[in-house]
């Protein structure tokens, strides 16, 4: 299953610096830090790998980073289960940038707002000469934004609007689908219309067809169903149908057009 590019990792674009900003004159600045603070949006009850940006002003290592926000919940990879840390090893040379990513899953009721995220760090500042992990230990703070935003319109989104088939022979062709809201449980598709002969069939002789992974689709996912499609008893030209999605006691259709080679 694809996800969607909502829950990319957060661009470093428009970020000149890659290392962290000046601290007041009162305070030592930070080895390591937070580049861009805005994080990829994501939607209400949506769940997925999120990316913060780090650069690091001098050589450190052992980075351990958690993070925690009102509304939502938060996971890291199994390799290191109560934090995470950087995406090519645990350590950054100065003057370099690397990932951080994190699991977040959105409450589902949770309002269009900007959500503040606690990145709670601890690192080792390198002794200089070290070949091993040794030096001093520096821990800090920092804090994140998180866009929640909302969509209009359906719950799903067909994302395949043309499906070309060869005349000769009947071919399997996949329908791509995104969730935008939750509750997309029980997805269950059917296509009609189009030209007489067309003879339009399911995964194993149902009269539907769902989801390739799953019969209930995550928000801000996509996935695809099979369809096979018969237009050997069709002429060559192009052919409008309706995709309809069922789902949860609602029922939305969207056009088709159907390309016969």
């Amino acid at each position: 299953m694809r996800r969607s590019a909502s829950i990319a990792l957060a661009c470093a674009a428009g970020a000149a610096a890659i290392v962290p900003a000046a601290a007041p004159a009162s305070a030592a600045t930070p080895d390591l830090g937070l580049v861009v603070p805005l994080l990829a949006p994501m939607l209400p009850g949506q769940s997925g790998w999120v990316g913060t940006l780090w650069g690091a002003a001098d050589d450190v290592c052992d980075v351990r980073v958690t993070a925690s926000g009102a509304g939502l919940t938060i996971t890291y990879p199994s390799n290191t289960q109560s934090y995470s840390s950087l995406s090519k090893g645990d350590s950054l040379a100065a003057g370099r940038v690397d990932y951080i990513a994190f699991n977040i899953s959105v409450a589902t009721n949770k309002l269009v707002s900007l959500n503040p995220v606690t990145l709670n760090y601890s690192y080792t500042e390198k002794a200089d000469g070290a070949t091993t992990c040794t030096g001093t230990k520096r821990t800090g703070s920092q804090v994140a934004t998180l866009p929640v935003v909302s969509v209009t319109g359906d719950a799903v989104t067909q994302k395949t609007s043309t499906v070309t088939v060869p005349k000769k022979t009947p071919v399997w062709s996949q329908l791509v689908f995104q969730a935008r809201k939750g509750g997309v449980d029980d997805l269950r598709i059917t296509v009609s219309g189009g030209p007489t002969g067309l003879v339009v069939s399911y995964p194993q002789e149902r009269a539907y067809t769902q989801p390739n992974q799953a019969a209930a689709l995550a928000v801000g996912t996509d996935d695809f169903a099979a369809v096979k499609f018969d237009a050997t008893n069709v002429a060559v030209g192009t052919y409008k149908l309706t995709v309809k999605q069922t789902y949860g006691g609602i029922t939305d259709t969207n056009d088709l057009t159907l390309v016969v080679v």
